[in-house]
Order: C-alpha cells, then structure tokens, then sequence
C-alpha cells in the first residue's frame, strides 16, 4: 500500500484506488438507517445557483482526514491529512446551462502525520478548470499537461467533495458519482438558503475500488443569491469497508468550504488561458525533477544514512521517503542499494514498504529495473513481490520491460503458492493499460489486444477471470461491446466478472443486450451482477423498467433483489409507476437491507 494512495484516500474520501481485486468482495449486509419523513412543503423561493460570467470569489478551504487500515497479515496502519488553503475561482463562461470555472489553490498548506513537502504544495497550486452543470455538478474537468495523474486525481476529488445536485422542490433523492462508485444522496432544504445532504451506501463501485460497506455524512450547503456557485458547505463523513478479502479499513473526514465575502477579488482570465490536456503531457522525461547536485557516491552515502533514520522515525516519514525518491535519481546506479539493503538488514516491515515507495517514486528506468528484478526473482519473498508489483502498478511512465515483467509474472507464477503474485500483476496491467491509454501511449494498443485476447481465450477459469477484470480496470469504454459477448459463456463466474466490469466500462451502448441476458440467465450470482451493472444505465428504457417491476417480485436471489430495488429507486422520479412496486416491497420483503433501501427512496418523495 503506498503513501501517495493513502493521501489521495485521507484527502478526498473517494480516491480509495486498489487496484487489486481480491479487495472487489460483496458488501455484507449493512445498510444506514432509514431517514426521517420530510416535514410539509414551505413556501420558500425556489433555489437557484447562479453562475455570473467574469465574477471572481475566494474561499477558506480545511479539511482533516484520518484513515486507519487493519491488514490481516501486516498489522494496522494509519494516516492524518491536514489541508488549509484558499481557493480562487473565476467563472469563464456560461452557456447552455453550464457554467466553465477557473480554479487555483493560491494558498495551499499539506501535512501528512504532520509532515509537509513544498513540492507537493506548488504541484496543486497550479490553475485548473471546471465545467459544472448549473446545478453544481462537475462535469468535465481540464488541466494543463503539466498535471500529472496524481495530482489531476487529488484535484478533483477535492472539488468533488463539495459536489451537490441541486434541483426544484423541498427534498430529492439522487446519485451522484465519484472516483470510487455512485452513491444514493438525499437532499432536504431546511431554509430559505440552506440546504441538508446525507449520502448513503455505494450502488456500484469502479473497477479497483474498495468495496466500501457503510458511507454516512451529514453535509450543510448555504446557498444565497448575490453569490456565485455556494456560500460555504460543511462536512462530517465516514466510510468504512469489513475487509472481507482486504483490510479493513475506516475514514472518517470534516471538510468545510467558506466564501471569504469581505476580500475584493479580482482574477485575470489569462490564469486560465492553458490549452487543456485530456492527460499529462506525453513528455514526462523532459519534466525537471528534483535531482541533488550530488555524484554518485555522495548520493549512495547519503541513502545509505537516510534509511536507518526513516526506520526509527514514527511521524513525519514522507520526507525521509521523498529524500530517498530524489537521492535515486543521481545515479543508474543507486536503485541497486535499496535491493540490497532489503536483502541484508533488518528493518521493520513499514520501513521495506516505503522504500518500494521510494522506487514507485523515483520512477526512473534503474528504479523499474529494480522493481522487474523483485518481481521475476521467485528468491524474493512473496510479500516483496507484491509490494514491488503494487509499486510497478503506481510508476508514471513504464517501460516496455516493466511491461513484459507484469506479463511474464501473470505466466510463471500462475497455479502454484505465488498465484497471488500471478492474479496482481494481471490486475495491474489493468491499470497498467488505464494509465497508457490516459496519455495516448502507442503501447497501449498491444497490451489492450492482449489483455483481450487472454479474456477471450481458451485458459483456466481463474486466469480468465482476472483477464476480464484486468480489462475493466483498463476504463476503456470501446471494450464494452467485446466484453458483453463474454455474457454468453458456458462459466457463470466469467459471466458474472464480465457483467462487472460493464459496470466499469460503461453500459449505455450494450444495454439492451444486458437486458436481455438477464432475461435469459438462469444463475442468480449473475443476474445480481447484471443487475448490479445497469444502474450505471443513463438512460433506463421503459421496457426494461417495466421488466424489473415484474422480475423484482418474484426474484429468488436476495442479492438481485437488492440491485433491482435501487435500479427502480434511482429512477423513482423517471418512472412514477416503480412507486407502488417499491410500496409493496416494504410490505413483503424478507431482506432488512432491502426494505431501508427502499423505505429511504419513498421518504424522499
């Protein structure tokens, strides 16, 4: 598990990305409780977000995070995220009821543990534009190339943690999605210019997501006119996973979002004037990093005498990490101590992981070839194997050869005690291929074709089923029409990891097909899975609603059960007649978890 992972889980809540897919297990059955009736409709002005073009406005930005893991073989870890800033934004333009918004952290402090890092800091100071909906929902966001991914990501998640769907009325329910899934949010207004939120429970969750089992947060949103997009928003939330398969894992975060109205602002377009990247720039090597005006012997002395202190040190480790990460970069040489110091001393077991962070980090080709050396080595132990494929799964620009390293683990390990290492590092060429097809890599054609053509093949069940999960964590949408075919295979395991990753990969343009093989599936494993994937449907057709209204009642699988009432839930308003389906429900259902689930959709209406 890296650091950089960590923070982007503490800071954002939504961007708990492992990749690994022994973490995707179902959530047990654990639903939040059912809110309380609305009171009677008030007689306020209907609330409107404005969105004035040329307006500029500054916000206090503060959130604490706090992240504890309890992993069954390597102890429990923790992690606090302190973030204060100011947030500067300017509205660009506004047509067809969407509004594109400059933003920029003018001011940014992160501690991690109490730890700061100035590099960090200026990465995130860097403008940025948002395209919102006018009801307050992000849409599109730009960056210019200089962004890498990861940054790009904690941007993001940042603004989408005060994302709200803003509609008529004196209460609503409604998805919304972030990185890590859709999740149920209701609304209620509670005054003239304020608003209630609670989110509850992830629908479906990405390829590589934690599977989380409860989601609760209490948010207020102020909302007055006069004032651009919200006044100030606050925050208490908390998410937990079981750990069923993975650890289990607790974050809980208060984040608040306040208008400085007092400061007279007044930002220049040109901040903003960048030409925006879909993906960092393809010409990361050209991209100065921190390299200490050292030989290489300066550098190997000084690793040498940075490790012992990170392995005694309790708080403040980022910087010991990121002086290793820049001390790597000196010398071709140097990414062979660390292999060597894992292999002669003794340190504890926090200490081995960071310094294949440190690697991840540094990234350089010597830093992958120590990491490919980890991984094909089989004299290395089965925990360092995995530690270096998580950390070859996180490097920004892989080489061909840590490529081919993935690959040739996903064969020489498969069917023995190292199966582990075999299922990783298929799944990390997922991620692999998510992250080359982002930055418009040639590579990313053979890999995709690859990872096909294994899926498709003719091998054992368990290697075909990583291969169909690896290509859902690819997040390549032109995938879903040769994955849906995989719906038709004699296994319902591969049907079922197929019907999952659509979920990832986009259903709108197979979903009429899903349909009809849920229609068809004689497995209830499988059509929950299907179930499962059409509630990322857009665009749910009347025949199909109309077939689960039916198909709910006399569903046997609990589990399906449970996908169908809220694919009729989360489309109650589309579909007035899923009302009297889901009233009946509550009266005959057997499932607890069912019934809230339903009882929170008709409270909201």
């Amino acid at each position: 598990m890296t650091r950089r992972w960590l923070l982007s889980v503490a800071l954002a809540l939504s961007a708990a990305v492992l990749f690994v897919a022994w973490f995707l297990m179902q959530s047990p059955d654990r639903v939040p409780s059912v809110p309380e009736q609305p009171t009677a409709a008030n007689e306020w002005t209907p609330l409107l977000m404005q969105w004035r073009a040329g307006v500029s406005q500054q916000y206090r930005v503060l959130s604490e995070s706090s992240m504890g893991m309890q992993a069954a073989t390597n102890g429990s870890s923790s992690i606090h995220v302190h973030l204060q800033g100011v947030l500067d934004t300017l509205i660009l333009q506004m047509e067809n009821n969407q509004a594109l918004v400059g933003m920029r952290l003018s001011t940014i402090r992160l501690k991690i543990n109490g730890s700061t890092d100035d590099e960090t800091d200026r990465a995130l100071g860097v403008p940025f534009r948002v395209l919102f909906a006018d009801n307050g929902m992000p849409l599109r966001f730009e960056f210019p190339a200089e962004i890498n991914r990861h940054n790009r990501s904690i941007l993001e998640n940042l603004v989408r943690t005060f994302q709200l769907s803003l509609k008529p009325g004196d209460s609503w329910i409604t998805n919304e999605r972030n990185s890590s899934g859709t999740y149920a949010a209701a609304y209620q207004r509670t005054g003239a210019y304020q608003i209630h939120k609670s989110k509850h429970n992830f629908h479906t969750t990405a390829a590589g997501m934690v599977n989380w089992s409860t989601l609760n947060s209490t948010e207020t949103i102020i909302i007055e006119p006069g004032y651009n997009w919200i006044r100030s928003m606050k925050i208490e939330e908390q998410m937990n996973s079981e750990g069923q398969g993975g650890p289990a894992m607790n974050i809980k975060q208060s984040a608040a979002l306040d208008l400085m109205p007092s400061t007279q602002v007044k930002h220049a377009a040109s901040l903003w004037a960048f030409d925006a990247t879909t993906t960092p720039s393809e010409h990361r090597s050209k991209i100065n990093h921190t390299v200490p005006d050292l030989t290489a012997e300066q550098a190997r002395r000084q690793i040498l005498a940075t490790i012992p202190v990170l392995d005694a040190t309790k708080q403040g480790r980022l910087s010991h990490i990121h002086r290793l990460r820049d001390l790597l970069r000196v010398h071709a040489s140097l990414p062979g101590i660390i292999l060597q110091v894992l292999e002669t001393h003794e340190l504890s077991d926090r200490t081995r992981a960071d310094l294949y962070l440190a690697l991840e980090l540094a990234g350089t080709e010597s830093a992958q070839a120590a990491l490919v050396q980890v991984i094909t080595d089989s004299s290395w132990s089965l925990k360092d194997g995995m530690r270096a494929i998580v950390a070859m799964a996180g490097v920004e620009q892989p080489s061909t050869e840590s490529i081919s390293a993935l690959w040739r683990a996903t064969q020489n390990y498969a069917g023995g005690e190292r199966q582990r290492m075999a299922n990783s590092a298929t799944f990390a060429l997922g991620s692999m291929g998510n992250s080359l097809r982002q930055a418009e890599n040639p590579l990313y054609s053979s890999l995709r074709s690859d990872l096909l053509s294994h899926a498709l093949g003719s091998g054992d069940l368990v290697t075909r089923s990583n291969y169909v999960t690896a290509l859902g964590n690819t997040q390549d949408r032109s995938l879903a029409r040769d994955v849906v075919v995989l719906l038709d295979d004699v296994e319902p395991q591969i049907r079922r990891v197929a019907a999952l990753s659509l979920g990832t990969l986009g259903v709108d343009q197979v979903a009429d097909q899903l349909v009809s093989y849920y229609s068809e599936e004689d497995n209830g494993y499988v059509r929950g899975a299907i179930a499962e994937s059409l509630q990322s449907w857009t665009q749910p057709s009347d025949t199909a609603m109309a077939l689960f209204r039916q198909t709910v009642r006399t569903e046997p699988d609990e589990s399906t059960r449970y996908h169908i009432a809220l694919l009729l839930s989360q489309n109650l308003g589309q579909f007035p007649e899923n009302e009297p389906v889901l009233k009946d429900i509550m009266r005959s259902e057997t499932s607890k978890r069912i019934r809230q689930q339903v009882a929170e959709a008709l409270a909201t209406q």
